[in-house]
């Protein structure tokens, strides 16, 4: 208690025991858990609004956010810590290390992702510049900086990234585009599009998140023999969208669905000869293709 009134004195409070016992029994009335500890004699904080094992998951999901700059990150994880005591700051301040984690340069997200939710909740296309990176490492804008309009389909998390997936009026399809590689982000004075498409259209039948967003790569059923080592990464990749037959000498059956991407390619190629695409025959093709074409850009 002398150091609560030596605290709030050093603030310009004027307080005593009473006054602030009462304001205790007020903070209780609103929900905090302010205890007494005999034991030791000091007032602290019971139940908080997160644990300590929630705000070192939310500390780390924020440090390994790839779509925030590293200063967004650490202004984020700074309020968090509002949430933590004295003790569990000092073990967060453990884990700010920031350097292992790639962390993108554009600012705008925050403010991105409002406008696209503001564009979604009110029915207007969303518009945009979009960039990419040039051989000397800096932003080109797409299309000579021109916006682009589309109808906001859904915001998506995959791989450490935010995309937004839109629907093109032009190709009657699915485009997705990364949220950190848009800028000038603001809704639309455009109605967004409402056809049977739109209305019909479903995450699963465009999007892997398991290999990422692709919108031209679609789903393909696929059959692969692994050994039984594998198993928990066929898990780990296809969770409960998979099927799973033992066979002979420690082996197993999985029976899947991917998109016939370079990016599942690349996947499957890192696994080696423990597992074996079995099909589908055009899976089995594709792949083959896409090993001699990567043979043959280094001469094998």
């Amino acid at each position: 208690m002398n150091e609560i009134l030596g605290e709030l004195a050093a603030r310009g409070i004027d307080a005593e025991r009473k006054s602030v016992s009462r304001d205790f029994d007020v903070l209780r009335d609103y929900g905090f858990d302010v205890l007494f500890d005999s034991s030791v004699k000091r007032w602290r904080m019971g139940e908080r609004p997160f644990a300590p094992e929630e705000l070192v998951m939310l500390v780390d999901a924020v440090q390994s956010a790839g779509f925030l700059t590293e200063r967004m990150a650490l202004g984020l994880i700074a309020k968090l810590k509002w949430f933590a005591s004295e003790s569990q700051e000092a073990r967060l301040d453990q884990r700010l290390d920031m350097a292992e984690y790639v962390k993108m340069n554009n600012p705008e997200v925050f403010w991105s992702i409002d406008a696209i939710q503001e564009a979604m909740h009110v029915g207007r296309k969303v518009e945009f510049r979009y960039f990419h990176f040039g051989t000397d490492g800096r932003r080109v804008l797409n299309r000579d900086g021109r916006l682009y309009r589309a109808t906001p389909l859904r915001l998506v998390y995959a791989e450490g990234l935010y995309y937004l997936l839109t629907y093109n009026d032009h190709y009657d399809d699915m485009t997705p585009y990364r949220v950190d590689r848009m800028v000038d982000v603001g809704v639309s004075s455009e109605q967004a599009t409402r056809n049977k498409s739109v209305s019909t259209w479903k995450m699963a039948d465009d999007v892997r998140l398991s290999f990422g967003v692709y919108g031209d790569s679609p789903q393909e059923p696929i059959v692969m023999e692994v050994d039984g080592r594998y198993v928990s990464v066929m898990l780990d990749k296809f969770g409960e969208d998979m099927d799973l037959y033992p066979v002979a000498d420690g082996r197993a059956k999985v029976y899947a669905r991917a998109p016939l991407s370079p990016q599942f390619y690349g996947w499957l190629f890192q696994l080696g000869t423990d597992v074996k695409l079995l099909g589908s025959k055009k899976a089995v093709e594709a792949y083959k293709s896409y090993l001699r074409d990567t043979a043959a850009f280094y001469g094998i």
